[in-house]
């Protein structure tokens, strides 16, 4: 997680400077969702018949071959933006296989009274590499370049990958895939789960509407700290280690508090201050206060991830768990690149701030939409 902090801001940052252009610098972020949409479902369908240790083994090794690439290429000035694409594209294959095979572990490792101290630790880890990942990122890729920034990612996934040879993850214990029709019955099984529960259903539905409004926040960033803040690479890191900092703090807190009751209501209540503070942030000129700001965002961000994490791991079978996240992380990552493909042509005619206050009072109605369905609250 280190040094995947730590390449998207070098990748961001040198497609930004690049190209001066924000619908080239959102094409990065469509690149990175389209892998998820297209083959998330499938890959969860495999985590659930292999032994999930080796997924996550096997995409930590790919990884760090993909950055070791890009890197060599960026060293030898010979990447190209087009190139750089196709490695956020290859790496995000990659993590498709990585998330569900993740998050479907953690119920094997802890019984499930501790999901909710297991996954704030989770997010604790996030955060602190988030912390030290994104502020190092904006500076490396300031007083070092690129390249050199790439390389470390590269040597984060490789270690990565070795310290899996070190442990033991039990799971599900069910036939080899013996051709595409098991594999397909098994990714609409993750689908048709989600579909016989509304109430998990409207809450997938409900994060890809929010994913569709925030996917754009990387460029957003990126602008702000430009042209409104006027900060370079180090601000971008500073503003996006700020929300690293309230994740560890929203980590903590959950690891506190250990037991949410109606873990849907506060998830609600959690993307109704998201919001609020989103168009707090946009309206800010000074970046001490949006550093602040986003680290109150970041605090939220950790308990809605830390409670949502918990509703899944504790209401679905775990010999489920790989195809149903997968099916998730599809339907909810499914309209970022819509999104991303967007924002390029909004901001030629939209400034920046205007675009964060609608994403952040959108978030706000879609919270509030959330009150009115049924059994969500409940959760």
């Amino acid at each position: 997680m280190f040094g995947s902090r730590v390449s998207y801001i070098a990748w961001i940052w040198w497609v930004l400077d690049k190209t001066n252009s924000p619908a080239a610098t959102a094409m990065m972020g469509i690149a990175a969702a389209l892998p998820s949409l297209i083959l998330g479902p499938i890959a969860g369908a495999y985590v659930d018949r292999m032994d999930r240790r080796k997924v996550m083994l096997w995409a930590d090794l790919i990884n760090a071959l993909i950055f070791a690439s890009a890197a060599y290429l960026l060293f030898t000035d010979m990447l190209q933006v087009w190139q750089a694409y196709l490695f956020a594209a290859a790496s995000a294959t990659a993590l498709a296989f990585h998330r569900p095979a993740l998050q479907s572990s953690i119920p094997n490792l802890v019984p499930e009274e501790q999901l909710t101290k297991a996954n704030s630790m989770y997010q604790i880890s996030r955060g602190l590499c988030g912390i030290v990942g994104l502020s190092l990122g904006g500076v490396l890729v300031g007083f070092i370049g690129v390249a050199p920034t790439l390389w470390l990612d590269a040597f984060t996934f490789a270690v990565a990958g070795a310290s899996l040879l070190l442990v033991s993850i039990a799971s599900p214990k069910t036939g080899q895939v013996e051709n595409w029709r098991i594999i397909l019955q098994d990714t609409a099984s993750g689908f048709r789960f989600l579909f016989s529960r509304k109430s998990l259903l409207y809450l997938v539905l409900l994060f890809a509407l929010i994913n569709f409004l925030l996917a754009p926040m990387g460029v957003l960033f990126s602008l702000m700290s430009k042209n409104v803040f006027q900060t370079g690479s180090e601000g971008f890191g500073a503003l996006n280690a700020a929300i690293s900092v309230g994740v560890l703090l929203g980590g903590f807190l959950t690891a506190f508090l250990k037991k949410f009751r109606r873990q849907g209501l506060w998830i609600l209540l959690g993307l109704l201050a998201t919001g609020v503070l989103l168009t707090l942030f946009a309206m800010s000129t000074s970046l001490a206060f949006a550093l602040v700001v986003l680290a109150v965002v970041g605090v939220f961000v950790a308990v809605i991830n830390v409670l949502e994490s918990v509703i899944f791991q504790s209401r679905v079978p775990n010999e489920l768990q790989g195809r149903v996240f997968a099916a998730q992380f599809a339907v909810c990552d499914g309209l970022q690149p819509i999104s991303l493909g967007l924002i390029g042509g909004i901001l030629m005619y939209v400034s920046t701030p205007t675009v964060l206050i609608v994403s952040g009072i959108a978030v706000i109605i879609a919270a509030l939409a959330g009150f009115a369905v049924r059994g969500l609250t409940e959760l």
